[in-house]
């Protein structure tokens, strides 16, 4: 007798100085409590094992922050080991983990599921584990097996691997992870279907879709097109900033008199008047040609006031044309074009890995009700309207 699939719902704290957002949930039996990132850029479920290098090593806590919580597998009866030092993961911002791939139940939004195989990190320099939810083809490990997308599906819990990502606005502390549903009451006018494009092997390893046109809308109504030709962008919860082509940025750059310093802080520098001085101002990204969604990021989404607080933790500043201080949540990139934290806040997205395909809207910000639709295998993502307005 198989349990009939349903949605599950998971809450996501939002780490507005670290960036990232996580979702508390829980490993083995009983259950230990471990707060998680949630990463549609990477396939792996991980955790740090309580004796992980940089949980034990003051220097490595001084530089990359203290272990946000773990798991002892001594204390799970039903851990169990699937190979030893075969787990190893890299980002893209260099940052890593590796140990043993291991096998225990684990929870999230109110769904057990059995058996889940994850990493169990004994090196890190990361300080917290991933909830990776991405294609299985895309697994670190050398040979692909049932990823946590997979067990969801497989263990009746939902009908088909899709789920939905709304991490409302900057402010916020909490997002919501639906897990085989969507939410109509969080999300403004018609969610419009876009297609996953496939890598150029032909195998779908991640969320890759079309971004046909990035403008800017000012003030006045006034329309600027920084785009020049459709560029593949990746929807990636697990990075905080967006990358677009360094023709584009600049571009995008020259008209805001923004500094890249990339090459020196890591940070974009734009003057924080455009906060108080350009309120309506957005950044309207297009999918999928010219009758695609549409998806219209403010600019206090864009422009972040946080430079401050990195003098703070000691940043040294360059000298800028201007005095008051704030960092662009758009950055150049010349091999991978990410669409982060600051894109998908204003978002409200279906991932349907089954059919391939994605669901985009704008997001219905600081939404309190919820009407919930379960996404089935005849629906895949269903024809749905959200509210009519902000």
């Amino acid at each position: 007798l198989h349990k009939r699939a349903g949605t599950y719902s998971q809450e996501l704290n939002n780490n507005l100085t670290g960036g990232g957002y996580y979702a508390q949930v829980t490993v083995g039996t009983p259950p230990q409590t471990v707060d998680l990132i949630v990463d549609t850029g990477s396939s792996d479920v991980w955790i740090l094992d309580s004796d992980a290098n940089l949980c034990k090593s003051r220097s490595m806590q001084n530089y990359y922050g203290y272990c946000l919580s773990t798991y002892d597998p001594s204390k799970s009866s039903t851990y169990s080991v699937v190979s030893d030092n075969t787990f190893s993961i890299q980002y893209v911002d260099g940052s890593g983990a590796e140990g043993d791939y291991i096998k225990d139940d684990f929870s999230i939004g109110g769904a057990d599921i059995e058996a889940l195989q994850m990493g169990l990190a004994e090196n890190s320099t990361i300080n917290s584990g991933l909830l990776g939810i991405g294609f299985a083809a895309n697994v670190a490990a050398r040979t692909p097996y049932p990823n946590i997308m997979n067990l969801f599906q497989d263990q009746d819990l939902i009908a088909i691997q899709a789920y939905s990502l709304y991490l409302d606005d900057l402010y916020a502390e909490t997002g919501t992870i639906l897990f085989g549903g969507l939410d109509t009451y969080k999300f403004i006018g018609e969610l419009k279907t876009i297609e996953i494009q496939p890598d150029r092997y032909g195998n779908y390893s991640s969320f890759t879709v079309a971004l046909t046109s990035l403008s800017v809308t000012a003030d006045n109504g006034t329309v600027s097109n920084y785009s020049r030709t459709a560029v593949p962008v990746i929807l990636d919860s697990g990075t905080t900033l967006t990358y677009v082509p360094e023709n584009m940025a600049n571009r995008i750059f020259r008209a805001f008199d923004a500094i890249d310093d990339t090459s020196g802080t890591g940070l974009v520098f734009i003057n924080c008047d455009y906060l108080s001085d350009n309120k309506n101002l957005t950044f309207d990204f297009q999918f999928g040609g010219d009758d695609g969604p549409v998806v219209r990021v403010p600019i206090d989404e864009m422009v972040l006031n946080n430079v401050k607080g990195y003098v703070e933790l000691g940043l040294d500043v360059p000298s800028l044309p201007f005095d008051n201080v704030c960092s662009f949540g758009l950055q150049p990139s010349s091999d991978y074009y990410l669409l982060g934290d600051t894109f998908l806040r204003s978002a409200y997205v279906v991932y349907d890995l089954t059919n391939k395909q994605i669901g985009l809207a704008q997001a219905n910000l600081n939404s309190t009700e919820s009407n919930i639709l379960e996404i089935t295998q005849e629906s895949g993502i269903p024809d749905a309207s959200g509210v009519a307005s902000q």
